[in-house]
C-alpha cells in the first residue's frame, strides 16, 4: 500500500488529544493482544501527531498520558499473524474470495473453507482479533478467530459484500459476550448488589426495565429484558452474576443453566 499525504489538515487541541488517547489504548490492549501490526503502528501515529504539536500542546497532551489508561490485560499475541491479517484487509478491499485453512476448538483436524471477508475486528469478550465474512460451508455470515485460521490464499473471484451489511449492528443482533447466535428474547430477576449493578449499567442496547420490587428501603430486585444471541456467551454472562440473578424466561435458557449448574456440581463431588 503506498503512504498517503494529507496537505493543509488541522487538528484542534481536543481533536489531538482524542486522536492520541484513543491510540494510547490501543497501544495499552495491544502490546500482545492486538499485536505489533497495530500497536507499532499506534505509537508511529502518536510521534507523528506530537510532532506536529505546538510545546503548549505536547505539554497538555503529556499530562493526559499520565491520567488516563486502561485495565485491559493482553492475552495473545497477533504479532506472527500479522501477514495473515494483511491478507484478509487487502481480500477483503479487493472483495476477493479467499481459501482459509482454519482450526476450530471442537475437531481434530484442520479444514479448508471458501469464505468472503467482511470486516477484522477486535473482539474485547474474546481478547482476540476475529475476520468475519460470508463463510460457503456454513451458507452463512460467520466470524473465525484469526490466530486459527493456519494458511491463506487469495482467490481469483469475487464476492458482493451486501449493501446493507453493517458490523456493529450485525454483532449487536447476533452476538452477545463474544459468542455468535440467534438472538432470543431473555427475561433475568436480579437482586442484591447486582441489582444496583444492572440499574446503572447497560449490558446490551436492548437492556430494559419491565419491573421493580422494594423489599424494604435497602432491598429491591429488578427484572430485566433482553433481545441477545443465545448461546455459550449468554449462559456464561449468567453464570456470571449467580446467585443474585435468576431466568424467568424463555424455560430451555432456564433449563440449561439449571443443567450446567447441576454440572459442575457433580464434577466437583
Amino acid at each position: 500500500y503506498r503512504i498517503e499525504k494529507i496537505k493543509n489538515l488541522e487538528f484542534t487541541p481536543l481533536e489531538i488529544s482524542t486522536l492520541l488517547l484513543s491510540q494510547e489504548g490501543i497501544i495499552s490492549t495491544g502490546e500482545r493482544t492486538i499485536g505489533t501490526p497495530f500497536s507499532e503502528s499506534a505509537k508511529s501515529l502518536i510521534e507523528k501527531v506530537r510532532s506536529k504539536a505546538t510545546p503548549v500542546i505536547r505539554e497538555r497532551l503529556d499530562a493526559l498520558a499520565k491520567i488516563f489508561g486502561s485495565s485491559a490485560i493482553p492475552s495473545k499475541d497477533f504479532s506472527k499473524h500479522f501477514s495473515t491479517i494483511e491478507t484478509l484487509v487487502k481480500a477483503a478491499i479487493d472483495t476477493k474470495y479467499v481459501h482459509i485453512t482454519y482450526q476450530n476448538l471442537y475437531e481434530e483436524n484442520a479444514k479448508k473453507r471458501r469464505f468472503a471477508p467482511y470486516n477484522v475486528y477486535f473482539d474485547p469478550d474474546g481478547a482476540t482479533l476475529k475476520v468475519i465474512g460470508f463463510d460457503e460451508n456454513r451458507q452463512n455470515i460467520i466470524p473465525f478467530s484469526i490466530d486459527h485460521i493456519k494458511k491463506i490464499e487469495i482467490l481469483k473471484e469475487n464476492f458482493t459484500r451486501p449493501k446493507d451489511f453493517e458490523l456493529r449492528k450485525h454483532l449487536e443482533k447476533y452476538c452477545f459476550n463474544g459468542i455468535h447466535g440467534e438472538p432470543i428474547r431473555v427475561r433475568l430477576k436480579v437482586s442484591g448488589i447486582t441489582s444496583r449493578i444492572f440499574a446503572e449499567r447497560e449490558f446490551h442496547p436492548s437492556q430494559r426495565i419491565i419491573r421493580i420490587r422494594k423489599k424494604d428501603a435497602n432491598e429491591k430486585s429488578l427484572t430485566i429484558e433482553l433481545f441477545v444471541a443465545e448461546g455459550r456467551g449468554l449462559e456464561r454472562f449468567i453464570l456470571s452474576w449467580m446467585p443474585e440473578i435468576e431466568v424467568i424466561s424463555p424455560t430451555e435458557l432456564r433449563e440449561k443453566i439449571k443443567e450446567n449448574l447441576t454440572s459442575s456440581l457433580l464434577k466437583n463431588k
